[in-house]
């Protein structure tokens, strides 16, 4: 191979990176996310081109292909037309007929520039460009940028053509890409190779968090422990004491669907411990916020945050439905959160299986508060909410009175049998895996 030869070679090789150039460069704009093209935006004059050029495909694209359309023009033409003259000779000296071997030559010198086009200037620069999208943009985005510039006249009439061309095919050339569903992201998040198993956790309950709703993890009123304004300073401290709340709400003339706000146990600790004129809790009594029951709880929780810990939960007719706490929606998120003073375990009698689905020949105990979405998740059932929204409320449709210890009823393949009344609430459900009642037990 002479030098001449060797220089036309290298000049091929020459367009054809300078066309891989192009392509790292688009697929680099291509693949930035918009968080990454606000963080550019904001670091600096370099980051801010490089994200003005990519929310404008109209001029990158057009000058990408423009580059790659000129410089695999330049290294095919070139190639075919220089060095395959000097290729001839060498292919009838390996015994090539002297008729065929320019043509052969020719055809040659085109599949080995279409190879070196293909890996040099497509494949392998964007599989870089893939893995490394930000770097590469910062890098070759601001000559694409001036290239753009100077080739302003000719992408202006490439654009508007384009335009024409996707109005014909009934598009909207101004329509942007589709932004991720909530679903792809839900799935990518699930299977994301660099978060932990609990980071993971915590994701997937935050988005479930969205589509729940304040019903569904509020304290029922029939839970709930009231004071009253009439009640005296030593009247709620007697309550204080065998209770493990710190605030608790207050009601007017001892109604329920009447609740003034509520009294923090500082407050009541903090007044006067001598005092034996009767004095009533009353001044005692902070504003308390209301919710309806059917808002959604990254809503509350973006108002607890301003600063109240507790919110009345209110139905359709503006009657008591029960209470929220901020620990109730923070715990959806993170899973139960004890502190010294809660009860322990061992003192709260079987606990209910917090994950896992209930074998089929099992039984375990649910509180009758449980949301039927966590019963649905605990049973592998699929239970309608239409009148009631709990385990108790189910047992109650199905048995159309009120149930004494012992009675049950069989719903979907699995019987719910009363374990334990409060009053004429239910506290506790026996849920058994089969219709029998197996008595085998979960570990707890």
């Amino acid at each position: 191979m002479n030098q001449d030869t060797a220089l036309a070679f290298g000049l091929v090789l020459l367009f054809v990176l300078v066309g891989g150039v192009f392509a790292a460069t688009e697929m680099a704009l291509v693949s930035l996310r918009e968080t990454q093209l606000g963080a550019m935006e904001r670091s600096g004059a370099r980051g801010a081109k490089v994200a003005k050029l990519a929310r404008d495909p109209n001029t990158f694209l057009a000058a990408v292909q423009i580059g790659v359309t000129v410089a695999g023009f330049l290294s095919a033409a070139y190639g075919a037309t220089t060095i395959a003259p000097d290729v001839a000779p060498l292919l009838e000296g390996a015994g090539v007929p002297e008729g065929a071997a320019e043509t052969v030559a020719l055809v040659l010198m085109t599949f080995v520039i279409a190879y070196l086009s293909l890996v040099l200037g497509e494949l392998v620069p964007k599989r870089l460009a893939l893995q490394r999208a930000a770097p590469i943009a910062l890098a070759v985005a601001p000559p694409l940028s001036h290239f753009a510039t100077v080739m302003k006249p000719v992408i202006w009439f490439l654009s508007r053509s384009t335009n024409a061309v996707v109005r014909l095919l009934g598009a909207n050339p101004d329509a942007s890409g589709d932004e991720m569903s909530e679903e792809e992201l839900r799935h990518l998040v699930g299977h994301h190779k660099d978060l932990e198993a609990d980071e993971r956790q915590i994701l997937q309950d935050v988005f479930a968090a969205t589509d729940r709703s304040l019903r569904e993890v509020m304290r029922p009123r029939g839970e709930v422990d009231f004071l009253d304004t009439s009640s005296t300073l030593e009247e709620a401290r007697a309550v204080i004491r065998r209770t493990p709340h710190s605030r608790f709400p207050v009601t007017r003339h001892h109604s329920a669907d009447d609740v003034v706000g509520f009294v923090h146990v500082r407050d009541l600790l903090s007044a006067d411990p001598d005092d034996t004129s009767g004095a009533t809790i009353a001044p005692l009594v902070r504003e308390i916020s209301v919710m309806p029951s059917s808002g959604r709880l990254l809503s509350a929780l973006t108002r607890m945050r301003e600063g109240m810990h507790m919110a009345l939960v209110v139905d359709e007719y503006g009657g008591t439905d029960g209470i929220v706490t901020l620990e109730d929606i923070v715990e959806e998120l993170v899973g139960d959160i004890r502190d010294e003073y809660d009860p322990a375990a061992s003192d709260q009698g079987p606990q209910e299986p917090t994950t896992g689905q209930l074998p089929a020949d099992a039984t375990t105990e649910v509180d009758g508060g449980m949301h039927l979405s966590d019963y649905a998740e605990l049973t592998g059932t699929d239970v309608p909410v239409e009148r009631y929204s709990t385990v108790a409320g189910l047992v109650l449709e199905h048995l159309q009175n009120i149930p004494v210890v012992g009675d049950g009823v069989v719903v979907d393949g699995r019987r719910l049998t009363v374990l334990e009344m409060d009053g004429r609430r239910i506290a506790r459900v026996r849920v058994s895996g089969d219709a029998h009642g197996a008595d085998r037990r979960l570990p707890t």
